[in-house]
């Protein structure tokens, strides 16, 4: 196999990237390559043969293990590929759980008959069972290039995770010289806001600036770039969507809390509106 040109000194030392066939699946792996190469990880390319595949999907699933693991160890990757058989989200799990593993990428794609992509999706399945960290993927353009150059990071504000969020944006920054707007939304009525003076509308916005302080000051030490951007709005997945929009963003980075997987469903879910309504790549982290 082919080292990776980084130290593996990362807390991600072994990442997996599902795959399945699809165009989506095979974007989330070479999304996977961007953190394999700044982090010096390891990289397992896999596929579940599932009971209720037919033989041209098991082919498909096979063949693509074969591509992005080719594709992997031309990038001077350490990768392999592996076929693991029956349930998926179980399979998975035993894997990780053998293996050690510290990161799991997949894709959300398809549709639930309710027209949900989150809701009840594997990669929402996964985020609730694995004992490892998952990032999930809704790809929107497949056979766009994976370029971001403009990458909007909704932040809550609660000092969560910085270091490693952080590691993600960074890993985009320096390869791609991408452009971050942190974005802070302090949600209010519709009512409230049209009553709201100056002051009040700046200490709002003071307000805003110390819930992202720790995150923007872990990403500041790092030397990355960053837009700050706090709004007021009566929805905070409504004003994500149009920032999204109107700013042509090519990729959006979400956190998830185990509230938005418990809550998967139902109706309303915000990150299932983010992922329908966004024009552009999502990406979901679910850190354990």
């Amino acid at each position: 196999m082919l080292k990776n040109r980084a130290n593996n000194n990362h807390k991600f030392k072994k990442i997996i990237v599902t795959v399945d066939g699809s165009f989506h699946g095979n974007i989330a792996a070479r999304y996977s390559f961007i953190f394999a190469e700044a982090w010096g990880s390891r990289l397992f390319v896999i596929t579940v043969l599932a009971k209720k595949m037919g033989k041209k999907e098991e082919e498909d699933a096979s063949l693509s293990v074969e591509k992005i693991l080719e594709e992997a160890r031309e990038a001077n990757l350490d990768a392999e590929g592996v076929l693991l058989a029956g349930d998926v989200v179980g399979a998975i799990n035993k894997f990780v759980e053998e293996n050690s593993i510290d990161l799991v990428m997949s894709s959300t794609r398809r549709p639930h008959r309710e027209s949900r992509l989150f809701a009840r999706s594997i990669t929402s399945t996964l985020m609730s069972k694995l004992p490892c960290s998952v990032i999930g993927f809704k790809i929107t353009h497949p056979g766009r290039s994976i370029k971001p150059r403009k990458i909007l990071v909704p932040v809550i504000g609660d000092g969560y995770k910085d270091m490693e969020r952080a590691d993600i944006i960074e890993s985009f920054t320096r390869k791609f010289g991408s452009e971050i707007t942190v974005f802070n939304v302090n949600e209010l009525s519709s009512f409230h806001t049209k009553r709201l003076d100056k002051p009040d509308k700046d200490r709002l916005i003071l307000s805003g600036e110390k819930k992202i302080k720790s995150f923007v000051d872990e990403l500041k030490r790092r030397r990355i770039n960053i837009t700050e951007k706090i709004i007021i709005g009566k929805s905070a997945r409504e004003e994500i969507i149009s920032e999204a929009s109107h700013h042509r963003y090519d990729l959006i980075i979400l956190g998830t809390t185990m509230r938005n997987i418990i809550k998967r469903v139902v109706s309303g879910n915000p990150v299932e509106e983010i992922l329908r309504d966004t024009p552009c790549d999502v990406m979901l982290i679910h850190f354990k």
